[in-house]
């Protein structure tokens, strides 16, 4: 992960974040800050570490995470317009997948199905943990009578960052009503019950651990490490008497998880520098 053009003005925390919140592949801005935890950050989406990166929102009381611009540049633009801090006056960011979604929402009230779709498909391709942006793709799909395009749009919601939302319940939905199929994916949602926390026990942590092996048997490892990191996002959210009882170490967890994207990504996400 590198980060390319001069941002001397901003302090960048050395320390990538670890996973699972905030995200594996964050690296928080100390500008613009709020506070109590509450704070900028770079943030490369898992596979993508490659590209420049996106800078995102953390509310850290809330366990999640917002797309807030398409690269540090309009962020630093942002920061100056509202002199140095946290404030209320937009720039323009005409490549934010977060404008997109907005473009394609008055789209959608305007009954211009085709053209929400190609702004919808834009944003998501961008920023694949756009939760907003599947699950309002997956209903226009769904509007034009194309059950199968839905039901990809579904499945991405499932495998994009659940830091970034849990996948609403009507995205489950239409996954659930799928025709039985060989996708892994597809299948262990329709066994899932997506019930998190306040249980002794939940199936759920294994019947995705399974999906999990079963993704990496079948060599589909960026869908292995995307189930992976969404497990360990709720399953840390666990008490420690039930991690305990599913045999989960946050921290075996992450170095786990650091040398399988070091092996799949030749990246561990570990580690950022600047050009």
């Amino acid at each position: 992960m590198r980060l390319s053009g001069h941002c001397n003005a901003l302090s960048f925390d050395r320390d990538v974040a670890r996973g699972p919140y905030p995200p594996q592949g964050f690296v928080s801005i100390a500008e613009g800050a709020l506070g109590n935890g509450d704070c900028f950050g770079l943030y490369w989406p898992l596979g993508r570490e490659a590209d420049a990166p996106f800078v995102c929102e953390m509310f850290h009381d809330e366990g999640r995470m917002e797309l807030r611009h398409s690269s540090v540049q309009v962020f630093s633009r942002w920061l100056d317009v509202n002199g140095g801090d946290y404030g209320e006056r937009e720039v323009e960011d005409p490549g934010s997948p977060t404008l997109q979604l907005e473009q394609a929402r008055a789209h959608v009230l305007a009954g211009q199905v085709e053209q929400a779709i190609d702004r919808l498909r834009a944003a998501c391709t961008a920023f694949p943990e756009l939760q907003p942006g599947w699950t309002l793709l997956a209903s226009q799909y769904l509007r034009q009578g194309q059950r199968d395009a839905a039901i990809d749009a579904a499945r991405s919601a499932v495998l994009a960052n659940w830091a970034f939302g849990i996948p609403e319940p009507g995205m489950l939905r239409i996954l659930r009503a799928a025709p039985a199929s060989m996708d892994p994916v597809i299948a262990l949602v329709q066994r899932m019950g997506f019930a998190f926390g306040g249980a002794k026990t939940n199936p759920d942590y294994a019947l995705m651990q399974a999906c999990i092996d079963d993704c990496w048997a079948a060599g589909d490892a960026l869908t292995a490490l995307r189930l992976s990191q969404n497990r360990c996002y709720v399953l840390a959210g666990e008490t420690v008497s039930f991690q305990e009882r599913e045999g989960f170490a946050l921290s075996r967890w992450q170095a786990d998880f650091a040398a399988q994207c070091q092996a799949v990504l030749n990246d561990d996400r570990r580690c950022f520098g600047q050009d």
